[in-house]
């Protein structure tokens, strides 16, 4: 496998970034964390343009966690970041979809699985944020089918493995590590925080979009 030189560049830069942010988050410094935190996913996300020019659905993706990564920072635009990372979840979600398409049929009882996993686990989250909850109906809607999102994540990868390649295995890893990552976030968003809860965010979210698009690379780029 050979890739343009400017992808190890730029994948350099990534690692540089994640290490720096591993830092911050690990010493709480605040102010560096969060200045910084938005690099990591824009240097990953040029390096996948440069890996998969013709899979646009890959780094926008990325770039649209990038966003997500800078929106979530704040209060006033915390539900504008959580948009943005569903989108993003889906664009990997329908690129994974598309590279079955061209590799083999998928029979209509596939779309049942995805759609009733989908189902399930949405409303699963909703019955479990309902019970005790004063939140408002429409966030408790809004976060039980973010969440499903997430969980539709491991049928699809699991399912791209034998058909599209095993490097898909690296996705499905990711997949799994992306819902801690954001059981954590939201466990702390809503006041159940504790020491260092940044570091493990950060450390399991950059581990799972690079596993993620990592899978998608190897399998592309064969």
């Amino acid at each position: 496998m050979k890739y343009p030189v400017v992808v190890y560049v730029f994948l350099g830069l990534f690692f540089v970034a994640s290490i720096l942010q591993f830092i911050f988050a690990f010493t709480e410094n605040q102010r560096f964390r969060r200045k910084e935190k938005f690099v990591c996913m824009l240097m990953l996300g040029i390096a996948a343009i440069f890996a998969l020019p013709n899979q646009p659905l890959i780094y926008i993706g990325a770039f649209l966690a990038m966003f997500g990564d800078i929106f979530v920072l704040r209060k006033k635009t915390f539900n504008l970041g959580v948009v943005c990372f569903f989108v993003s979840h889906l664009a990997y979600i329908f690129e994974c979809l598309f590279m079955i398409v061209g590799e083999a049929h998928i029979r209509w009882f596939h779309h049942i699985i995805f759609i009733f996993t989908y189902l399930v686990v949405a409303l699963t989250m909703f019955a479990i944020l309902k019970r005790g909850n004063k939140r408002s109906m429409l966030n408790m809607i809004a976060q039980s089918f973010y969440f499903a999102i997430l969980a539709v994540y491991i049928p699809v990868f699991s399912f791209a493995i034998s058909t599209i390649g095993s490097y898909m295995f690296l996705s499905l890893i990711g997949s799994i590590v992306f819902i801690v990552s954001d059981s954590i976030l939201v466990w702390t968003h809503f006041g159940h925080k504790f020491k260092r809860y940044d570091f493990y965010i950060m450390l399991t979210y950059l581990v799972a979009e690079f596993l993620i698009i990592a899978g998608f690379v190897l399998t592309i780029i064969k």
